[in-house]
């Protein structure tokens, strides 16, 4: 069932079209993404579900009722904002129970429900607290259980962990995963970090310039970017310039800057041989080598930067374009710099130039 349906939504701004003809269905129970870089139009968004903004044209209906011109105090939704927004001259309690008694139930079904989510968020003991007694992680917390408390149809997360420090945001994942699921609550998070999105949803959309360009599982949009736009996005690395060598049911091969790489033939199922093609591969997917092979390739390390449980090299002399791996446990061998990459075919993408 869906609980959530965007027909043809459009919302401008003066002569600024910040969403264009967008068409969304989110299901019962399910956790979407709105991923996208800043002025994409994934807030808008989300505040056109959440009333705040009315659409230009278009369609919003929540549990199958149109809200256009229903305001947000109406609609059975819950937002939580990146900056929390909790009264500051309130305990946790009173935080959480506000939505409560502006619904004016009864004060022991208020407790009650209080009480349940403080312990499904982990808060047990801090109700007398007021905000500026806890930490940020504490914080957010009380932000997303006065969000949950009122049972909403559909739960809306602005920006959820953009204040929160790497650890802290990790934690953070987890428990918003674990406390949705739980829940079945229809979930809809907007981001602008592809880590977050792949981590917390069932599904990731890709917004830019108030458009949709993918919608996917996390796995599919993580690792089959459907354009060099959004696989630049998700984080590939390196992008290779040639043209298609090969094409056959086994499998292709391209020509980048003279080298013949071999890829899956899935990659290349709307090319054919001797179009332009853009290649693109993650930088933890290409290996050191050693010795030559299949997609292995030579170079010189240009630049090495230490990121912990990965190295991030800059490898040039392989191609026209340098080359970004990184790799694990990585310990510079070799003279003078020198290095062998394997580029696996199967980790390669490649697209119509």
């Amino acid at each position: 069932m869906a609980v959530l349906e965007l027909t043809n939504i459009t919302k401008k701004f003066g002569d600024f079209t910040a969403v264009k003809n967008m068409n969304l269905t989110v299901a019962d129970g399910e956790m979407v993404a709105l991923l996208g870089g800043s002025g994409c139009g994934k807030t808008t968004t989300l505040r056109m579900i959440a009333g705040f903004t009315e659409p230009y044209a278009g369609e919003v209906k929540i549990d199958g009722r149109v809200m256009n011109k229903i305001p947000p105090y109406k609609r059975n939704v819950s937002i939580f904002f990146q900056n929390y927004a909790l009264f500051p001259h309130m305990t946790v309690f009173e935080n959480v129970a506000f939505g409560l008694k502006l619904q004016k139930l009864p004060k022991d079904e208020i407790r009650s429900r209080v009480e349940k989510i403080l312990t499904m968020v982990k808060l047990t003991g801090l109700d007398k607290r007021y905000p500026r007694e806890l930490s940020g992680g504490q914080q957010q917390r009380v932000a997303l259980a006065r969000a949950l408390v009122t049972r909403p149809s559909i739960l809306l997360l602005d920006e959820p962990l953009s204040n929160l420090d790497a650890k802290l945001r990790v934690e953070m994942q987890v428990e918003i995963k674990r406390i949705q699921k739980e829940t079945g609550l229809t979930t809809i998070i907007v981001t602008h970090d592809q880590e977050e999105a792949v981590s917390l949803a069932d599904r990731v959309i890709v917004m830019n310039e108030g458009e949709i360009l993918q919608v996917g599982g996390p796995k599919e949009v993580f690792d089959y970017p459907a354009t060099p736009f959004i696989a630049d996005f998700m984080g590939f690395s390196t992008f290779l310039h040639g043209t298609v060598e090969e094409k056959g049911a086994d499998g292709g091969r391209i020509v980048c800057s003279g080298v013949s790489l071999a890829v899956e033939p899935a990659e290349l199922k709307t090319l054919e041989k001797g179009d332009a093609c853009i290649a693109a591969i993650r930088a933890e997917n290409m290996e050191v080598a050693e010795g030559f092979g299949q997609n292995v390739v030579g170079g010189h390390i240009r630049s090495l930067t230490y990121k912990g449980q990965r190295t991030r090299l800059e490898v040039e002399g392989c191609f026209a374009e340098d080359i970004y791996p990184a790799i694990h446990d990585y310990e510079k061998t070799g003279e003078d710099g020198q290095i062998l990459i394997r580029l696996p075919k199967e980790k390669i993408r490649v697209y119509k130039a």
